[in-house]
């Protein structure tokens, strides 16, 4: 959060209004890292979108041309870290 470039290279506008604390945004960079290596072909940060839905669960929007299917994530904070992890589900 101290490197404003970082974070917009990182997180997507929608995103960028959502994360407000360090804890949001090093779960969406670990659950964009996660959905990248689940993913049989390269994305850029912004090809993926990390928001919670109308029931406050998250929900993974891909952009990339090649996509197809649905992308499972959990993201969890403990003190310093975050982790994440991401389940591909193809059409």
């Amino acid at each position: 959060m101290r490197n404003p470039r970082f974070v917009r290279r990182i997180l997507t506008p929608a995103e960028r209004e959502y994360c407000r604390t360090v804890e949001q945004v090093a779960g969406r960079w670990a659950a964009k890292e996660a959905v990248a290596k689940a993913l049989p072909f390269r994305l850029s940060w912004q090809d993926v979108e990390i928001l919670p839905d109308a029931d406050s669960k998250l929900a993974v929007r891909v952009t990339h041309p090649s996509f197809e299917g649905t992308v499972w994530v959990s993201i969890t904070h403990e003190r310093s870290m975050a982790a994440a992890v991401a389940v591909y589900e193809r059409a």
